[in-house]
């Protein structure tokens, strides 16, 4: 079915994400919440010393147990996992969004690329926290299974979707503050990408 206008109009961030490493599986974090994850890493090609922030030792510190934080591959292209963005996004700007305004995930859309046999990608959880300094949040997860349609002719993709109301009236979308800590284990060798489609009302979380 063809997406309504609306639909083709709502703010949107797709990221191609590659663990290069054939052997072990990573656990990624996608949102640090309010924990520091800057460190010094050095161009491969230019020699130049760039910022990443991909370093999960403070993470780590607090409890939230993460291999890597993801960051654009071009800040650190010796991370076991590679992260780009599709089109004209960078990963850097759905963190600053998520950082500094906020915004309301409603449909997360996840689409392997690794051979189609291989649906390890789909036994995971996305984990979600909201870090408080001092004390470990509570953990929530979206169990990406639970959204594989066995009847589909292409099960190589799954939409999770987070729109519309509970059975008491509140919101199902996902709310992304500077507060959240959000992390998907990566298997070894998987290449898939994942999209996050906000509301149009991006940063109003009122």
């Amino acid at each position: 079915m063809q997406n309504s206008l609306r639909e083709a109009l709502m703010a949107q961030a797709t990221f191609d994400i590659v663990n290069t490493d054939s052997s072990n599986a990573v656990k990624l974090c996608l949102l640090p919440g309010v924990y520091n994850t800057m460190k010094m890493a050095q161009d491969p090609t230019t020699k130049d010393v760039v910022v990443s922030y991909s370093d999960p030792s403070a993470l780590n510190a607090a409890g939230y147990s993460c291999d890597q934080v993801a960051d654009d591959a071009k800040f650190d292209a010796s991370a076991a996992v590679q992260v780009t963005g599709v089109g004209r996004v960078m990963f850097r700007d759905f963190l600053n969004t998520a950082q500094r305004v906020g915004c309301r995930v409603n449909k997360i859309i996840i689409q392997n690329k690794t051979n189609p046999a291989d649906q390890s990608i789909f036994d995971q959880q996305i984990e979600i926290a909201k870090t408080v300094i001092g004390s470990k949040g509570g953990m929530d997860f979206i169990t990406l299974q639970n959204y594989v349609n066995v009847n589909a002719y292409d099960r190589s993709k799954i939409t999770i979707d987070l729109s519309g109301f509970d059975e008491n009236g509140n919101s199902n979308n996902l709310y992304i503050t500077p507060e959240v800590f959000m992390a998907l284990n990566i298997p070894a060798s998987a290449h898939f990408s994942i999209q996050f489609q906000f509301n149009t009302t991006v940063g109003d979380l009122a």
